[in-house]
């Protein structure tokens, strides 16, 4: 869209002239030039039509007037006294140039809204998220403004380097406060790890130590879960804690200990905890009624030295019971978070098995079609048989292949989300569903392309499907709107 029109027309006194429409956009007003005939030369009008209209300097000739006028949507752009038989091009210039009014004050705006942000990562000290939220979604305001074609072109790049040179600021601060967290978490992993050697070293010695051990691994549990480290750091030393824990319980009450599948271990651990917590309760109902004695006895004493003993032994009896009963409430604690664990390994088994019958129920239908597969014509042999067997290993693979990826991702992220990965676990399960029919549609359609056509038809050819942006993807880089002022964001 240009800011300049040239057009013939004539004046109040029927005289052809050569009007020539500059809008101002800052001002909103439009400056009208008029030539009369006399001084319109050939060349001149060349040059207002070629270059002036195209935003060059031309020289103008003495004798022509100049007026101002307020742009306005309802108003005429020309005066009364002139006329032009291209009237739509006024009116379309019109039209076009209030919009740009517009355009250019939505980016004056966007440009105001920017240098806030400039003064507010200036003023950092160091990284702030936020901002860079905040950042990210002023830049997505502005890219659908530009795909709306709402901004001129040269608006949207202006914008976009600005944003990108905030971007680049915040990267590199985030790039410090990442490496000073990876120092921190590699130091806070090597003290774990050094503790852990001398607790293996413990374990391996045996002996009568070995409560100790447990208490200093969960008590270790307990810092590591408040540690701040990277997820590297983490799930290794995840690995080497639990190792360490299974030591221990192996070391102590033999190696069975250790054998069978999660929900066993967790339901021995289940039993021996409930034994534990009926032996508490029994040992604090006798307590209960040792103090109920003594509380009849002190009221029959008779001297002051007996009533003393009697006061003391009950304040004994009293403590100790309020001792069990605070470590009661911490195996009750424990007795649900092993029934929750119990539940969860429960259900991460049923979506294992659910997966494992999916994938053989995919496998049984491939090898049902392709043996069903219509017989081959002369002109194309049918496939020995042993060629459709590797056809049918390598489709089961491919669905194994799926499906194992599947379970790896959710152990992945079980590792660092504990309880959760069972919700995770289950959604990925229903995708795999997705999955094994997608191949046995692709089976089938790749059966169906072996067999001859009736006639010849060109292959139509499919769209390509769009790939999903990753979720933690790096932060947006802006980029130069496309033709028609559209643009895209680097992910």
């Amino acid at each position: 869209m240009k800011n300049k029109v040239v057009i013939w027309g004539t004046n109040a006194q029927d005289e052809k002239v050569l009007i020539a429409l500059e809008l101002q956009a800052a001002t909103n007003k439009v400056l009208l030039y008029t030539f009369p005939e006399a001084i319109a030369s050939e060349d001149f009008v060349e040059q207002m039509m070629n270059q002036w209209r195209n935003g060059n300097e031309v020289a103008f000739p003495e004798g022509y007037s100049m007026l101002e006028r307020e742009l306005s949507v309802t108003e005429n752009l020309l005066p009364d006294d002139l006329k032009v038989d291209r009237t739509d091009i006024i009116h379309r210039a019109q039209t076009e140039w209030h919009f740009a009014i517009l355009s250019a004050k939505l980016h004056a705006a966007y440009q105001q809204e920017l240098a806030e942000f400039k003064e507010k990562i200036e003023s950092l000290s160091s990284y702030d998220h936020h901002l860079w939220d905040n950042l990210r979604n002023f830049w997505n305001k502005v890219q659908d403004q530009a795909r709306d074609r709402n901004l001129f072109r040269e608006h949207a790049d202006n914008l976009r380097d600005n944003i990108n040179g905030l971007f680049d600021v915040l990267k590199n601060m985030r790039s410090r406060v990442q490496d000073e967290f990876m120092t921190s978490s590699q130091k806070i992993y090597d003290e774990f790890n050094k503790t852990l050697e001398d607790v293996e070293a413990r374990i391996a010695a045996g002996g009568n130590r070995l409560n100790s051990v447990f208490e200093g691994l969960k008590q270790m549990q307990r810092r590591y879960r408040d540690a701040k480290m990277s997820n590297e750091h983490r799930n290794a030393l995840w690995t080497r804690l639990d190792g360490a824990f299974k030591a221990a319980k192996a070391r102590k009450f033999g190696a069975a200990v250790n054998e069978g599948s999660i929900v066993e271990r967790h339901e021995r651990r289940l039993s021996g905890l409930l034994d534990a917590v009926r032996r508490m309760e029994d040992s604090i109902r006798r307590d209960e009624e040792e103090l109920n004695f003594q509380q009849k006895k002190i009221a029959a004493t008779e001297g002051q030295l007996e009533a003393q003993l009697r006061s003391a032994k009950i304040k004994m009896v009293e403590e100790r019971i309020a001792s069990k009963r605070e470590k009661l409430a911490e195996m009750l604690q424990t007795r649900n978070d092993v029934q929750k664990q119990i539940e969860n390994a429960k259900s991460k088994e049923a979506k294992r098995q659910k997966m494992e019958a999916a994938k053989e129920a995919a496998k049984s239908e491939i090898a049902a079609e392709i043996k069903t597969k219509k017989p081959a014509s002369e002109d194309q042999p049918e496939a020995p048989s042993g060629e459709q067997e590797s056809m049918l290993d390598a489709l089961g693979a491919v669905v194994g292949e799926t499906l194992e990826d599947v379970v790896d991702t959710a152990k992945a992220v079980g590792s660092v989300l504990g309880e959760k990965a069972g919700d995770l676990l289950s959604q990925l399960a229903d995708k795999a569903d997705e999955v094994l029919e997608t191949l046995t549609k692709k089976a089938q359609e790749a059966e169906k392309s072996e067999e001859p056509a009736a006639e010849e038809q060109p292959a139509a050819e499919e769209p390509a499907a769009e790939q999903p942006a990753a979720e933690n993807a790096e932060a947006p880089k802006a980029e130069a709107p496309k033709k028609g002022g559209r643009k895209k964001k680097e992910e």
